[in-house]
């Protein structure tokens, strides 16, 4: 019986290390397989001894070969347990971690106590940690069972599962996605994940500890292959640092998408989104791409941190660099980036609307400078999965009053209640809102009177040189700093409280 002492003990490590050493033993069988097979090729000699020896090198070649078949299966089966090893060693840091945030504890033998009316809850999550780690044992063991019997015969779990697996609906919705992904059987979902990562890792409505499992692969392979002259290396390195980084208010991260083309986009949550209570995800501005996300992830911990500490009973939060953002203030004037990432952040929070577990959560989404460009456009546009929307530091989002913003479920006449915005005294972004001939390029800012929406205090921020006005680029940036009112309204809100 699997306890929930073992799965804490868990190394996947150690199953990577196997499933090296296996493909290394494998590669050395098929080599002593080639050379076999050509001592059976004798040209002219002929007669009883070249009948003979040819006889033995054939039965030789064909036990090398079944040797071959029975360590390719059992390196095969290892390393589905290694991933599903992953994937549970993950949630079992995650529920523990929920656990002590709580108050409440969880024995080694899988036993909940602390505060009653939520032990319950936690031991269901506890209780199907340990099925699905029951499952992988059971598993791996079948897999070695029948390598010793020389029964693997070319036909494992895994070969079985690419032959029945299916490919997910060309452009489908997230929850189209989902309801796909559900239909596959473990042993084929755990395929895809070693094999074709690539077909489910940026797919929106796919479980986040699926998408965060096929693209860390990804993450260390483009690591691997960069230099220290290359940008996005600081990226990619502060996205591995923050996926390995845990305590001191830092929660368990995920690797929800990666693409390094271009400029390069990234999306990780701090906190797993698929089973957080409040859900926000952050959207940064100009100047934002893979190569400069490490700040950004600084911030979504912060943020995570104050809505933790205003009450919120679990939290994730997700720094969101999934468009083309403007690379400098002089671009910033135009809406085709909007335009350009309107639909995909749409996309994206209906995706986690799709992989969330049991009671729907309650969801933020956080612009900051151009960022809340792009939110109020997918607001206006088409409409947003979410509960709640934050401006800070704006340009402006597209539209003249909060009422032409569109959340779903939310009733129309009771968005301008859910639209909150702030922009420091000092912000040099207040420049942008004047306009060209006295017009607005972006619109108004949030904050102004006849917006409509909800209007919370910040700092005034650093003042500047007195030929700008007082105004500053430091203020601009400086929302998340330490005692900002902006930081404990941006916790509350996310925890679902007025700012």
């Amino acid at each position: 019986m699997i306890t929930w002492g073992d799965v804490r003990r868990w190394n996947p490590a150690a199953l990577a290390a196997a499933v090296d050493a296996l493909g290394t033993r494998a590669a050395r069988l098929t080599a002593a397989n080639d050379d076999a097979d050509a001592m059976t090729k004798f040209g002219a000699w002929q007669g009883d001894a070249a009948d003979a020896a040819t006889a033995k090198g054939t039965a030789l070649t064909a036990e090398l070969r079944q040797l071959t078949t029975d360590v390719s299966a059992v390196r095969r089966g290892v390393h589905d347990a290694q991933l599903a090893v992953e994937r549970i060693s993950s949630a079992v840091r995650e529920v523990d971690d929920f656990a002590s945030r709580n108050g409440m504890r969880i024995d080694d033998g899988g036993g909940v106590s602390g505060e009653p009316g939520r032990q319950a809850e936690l031991a269901d999550r506890v209780s199907q940690i340990l099925r699905d780690a029951t499952e992988t044992d059971a598993d791996l063991t079948v897999v070695l069972d029948r390598a010793v019997k020389g029964e693997s015969g070319g036909t494992g779990v895994v070969a079985l599962a690419m032959a029945t697996s299916s490919q997910p609906k060309p452009n489908g919705t997230p929850a189209e996605n989902r309801e796909w992904w559900d239909s596959l059987s473990d042993s084929a979902q755990s395929a895809i994940l070693r094999d074709n990562p690539d077909l489910i890792r940026n797919l929106d409505g796919i479980p986040v500890v699926d998408r965060d499992a096929a693209n860390r692969v990804v993450l260390h392979q483009e690591i691997d292959k960069r230099n220290g002259d290359d940008a996005q290396l600081r990226g990619l390195t502060a996205i591995r640092d923050r996926l390995a980084a845990t305590g001191d208010g830092k929660p368990s991260a995920f690797l929800i998408s990666l693409d390094v083309s271009g400029d390069g986009t990234a999306v990780v949550a701090a906190g797993n989104p698929d089973t957080a209570a409040n859900v926000a995800t952050y959207v940064p501005g100009t100047g934002s791409e893979l190569a400069k996300i490490g700040g950004d992830l600084g911030r979504s911990d912060k943020m995570w941190q104050s809505a933790t500490m205003a009450g919120s009973s679990s939290t994730s939060v997700i720094t969101w660099v999934g468009y083309d953002a403007p690379d400098e203030l002089v671009n910033a004037a135009s809406e085709k980036y909007a335009d350009g990432g309107k639909d995909a952040l749409s996309k994206f929070e209906d995706g986690l609307r799709a992989s969330h577990e049991g009671a729907p959560s309650h969801n933020t989404v956080l612009g900051h400078s151009y960022g809340t460009t792009v939110i109020g456009h997918a607001a206006r546009d088409g409409g947003l999965n979410a509960d709640d929307l934050i401006f800070a530091g704006s340009p402006g989002v597209g539209v003249e009053h909060a009422n032409q913003l569109h959340l779903d479920g939310v009733p129309q006449d009771q968005v301008a209640q859910h639209v909150h915005s702030t922009v420091a005294e000092h912000d040099l972004i207040k420049i942008t809102n004047i306009g060209v001939g006295g017009h607005d390029p972006l619109g108004p800012s949030p904050t102004v009177g006849g917006f409509g929406g909800q209007v919370f205090e910040s700092a005034p921020g650093d003042k500047g040189p007195w030929y700008e006005g007082g105004l500053s680029g430091a203020a601009h940036s400086q929302y998340w700093e330490d005692n900002n009112p902006s930081l404990r309204s941006f916790g509350r809100i996310i925890a679902g409280l007025p700012a």
